[in-house]
């Protein structure tokens, strides 16, 4: 059961639940965007953006200190070129933006496309093209590297480098270095697109309802907090005394009760490592329309400029 009134209202029906409970977000006519309504433009505007589904990424994280813009497309399918362009020429009119896609093949071609039409027309333009997701192909095992939670880490720390006045240059610089140290590992407990046995968990699932790599019954969140930081740790190689950032996110239908046991798991399993928990953040931040599961991401702190922008308060909606 679905909480909505029918697939053919349903977006329509939240673009006007969200124009009802953030005022402070301003809608952008003839599109699924949202603008940061108190916006100044004296820093570079930072959109980010894709399919619908995922709420409340990305239209939750538009606030001062984060995205200037958001804009979504239809279920699971990006906005176009013409409405990123849209939303764009709507926040600014000083001929600078920096986007933050999801790497999906669809989502990067559109944006790309909006970035080469505002350059052709004298735009400077920045891309970080998020590719956290370390989940591996079941047939191949060549790993995936889609964009998931872990874009919104880019969000915060990214923000936060706005609003201090980078250029779109040197937000070029720390998302390139974000890229290479934001990993992402997610679980499906059950999900429209694939059929799962009672109790049986299934492991590398995408945002979008695609199959992961492996199903197992499932014993414990500890357990299951053990099989995800193994992952992590063969692809970071985790050294002791090394400081992370944690990101522990449901992607639908998950308590705040079990994420917050879950969390509690995957941060003992960390500290018996010796790894630095530099910050902690629990909630609902990416979600996927159709699946109940959770999701862990992990950023290596490179920079400690990067723990300060997570940790300083800004105002969005779901932050």
């Amino acid at each position: 059961m679905k909480l909505t009134n029918g697939k053919k209202t349903m977006l329509d029906d939240l673009q006007e639940g969200i124009k009802r409970a953030y005022p402070m977000l301003k809608h952008v006519e003839s599109t699924r965007g949202f603008i940061n309504r108190n916006f100044k433009d004296e820093i570079v505007p930072l959109i980010s953006g894709g399919g619908s589904g995922h709420d409340p990424a990305h239209w939750g994280f538009v606030g001062d200190g984060m995205l200037a813009g958001a804009i979504s497309g239809e279920l699971f399918v990006p906005p176009t070129a013409k409405e990123i362009v849209e939303v764009t020429q709507k926040l600014t009119s000083k001929k600078r933006v920096f986007y933050i896609v999801k790497n999906f093949e669809k989502d990067v071609d559109e944006f790309c496309k909006a970035r080469l039409f505002l350059e052709n027309a004298g735009w400077k333009v920045g891309v970080a093209i998020v590719k956290d997701d370390i989940s591996v192909d079941a047939a191949s095992f060549e790993k995936r590297r889609r964009g998931v939670a872990g874009t919104v880490f880019f969000h915060k720390i990214l923000g936060d480098y706005a609003r201090k006045g980078a250029s779109v240059e040197e937000l070029q610089k720390v998302a390139d270095k974000l890229s290479e140290n934001v990993k992402t590992i997610g679980v499906a407990f059950s999900g429209d697109n694939f059929l799962l046995k009672e109790n049986e968990i299934y492991y590398g699932i995408g945002i979008h309802g695609e199959e992961g790599y492996r199903k197992e019954r499932f014993e414990s969140s500890e357990m299951l907090a053990r099989e995800l930081i193994s992952k992590l740790k063969l692809s970071f190689g985790f050294k002791s005394q090394d400081t992370y950032a944690v990101l522990v996110n449901s992607l639908g239908e998950v308590t705040k009760m079990e994420q917050l046991v879950f969390n509690n798991d995957v941060c003992e399993l960390l500290e018996a490592e010796e790894i630095g928990i530099g910050f902690d953040k629990v909630g609902t931040f990416l979600t996927s329309f159709g699946i109940k599961g959770i999701s862990l991401t992990l950023l290596k702190i490179k920079d400690e400029n990067w723990l300060k922008a997570l940790k300083t308060k800004v105002d969005a909606p779901e932050w």
